[in-house]
């Protein structure tokens, strides 16, 4: 597979913002990023109770599968939901719009916004998540997204382009 084409950008808050279009209602894919079910198919399942404020995701496409704390900050469905990790203390901010409210056959786009804090944490960060977001639109397009290689597509593939984005 050729380097996929980066999809992140700034905002003018400087977080990186990465976007993708499935075509979805925004219902759907608001359950594409938070149903159990659904995310195991493509970054790995969830369990706990969300109203606690903490549920523990499975990370399926890392080595050894390893389990992460989750705490849900804002939870304003279908469209925003903030959560922290608990092991990077990173604060990602998962936004859905559709481009047509409520009607059959419209697109929603899934933008997932992060601060990251410098060139070198972003030559992987970056690529990590063009990754997981390339694996939801196989996952929701009914193909496989284990078919997808991180190394060497995504990293070192798509490094320099982050590293410039947030050091330049």
């Amino acid at each position: 597979m050729p380097t996929p084409t980066p999809s992140g950008r700034l905002s003018d808050s400087g977080a990186v913002v990465f976007s993708r279009r499935l075509p979805r209602s925004r219902e759907q894919a608001w359950a594409a990023v938070t149903d159990p079910a659904r995310t195991a198919r493509w970054i790995g399942p969830w369990s706990g109770d969300p109203a606690s404020g903490t549920v523990q995701l499975t990370m399926t496409a890392e080595d050894g599968d390893p389990v992460d704390d989750m705490e849900v900050v804002t939870c304003d469905a279908p469209g925003l939901l903030v959560v922290r990790t608990g092991s990077g203390g990173w604060l990602l901010t998962v936004r859905i719009e559709s481009d047509d409210e409520g009607g059959e056959g419209g697109e929603a786009v899934i933008s997932l916004e992060q601060d990251i804090a410098d060139a070198e944490s972003a030559a992987s960060i970056g690529p990590g998540w063009e990754y997981y977001l390339d694996r939801l639109v196989e996952a929701e397009a009914g193909r496989d997204p284990d078919a997808l290689h991180f190394e060497p597509d995504y990293y070192p593939g798509l490094a320099e382009y982050y590293r410039d984005l947030v050091g330049g």
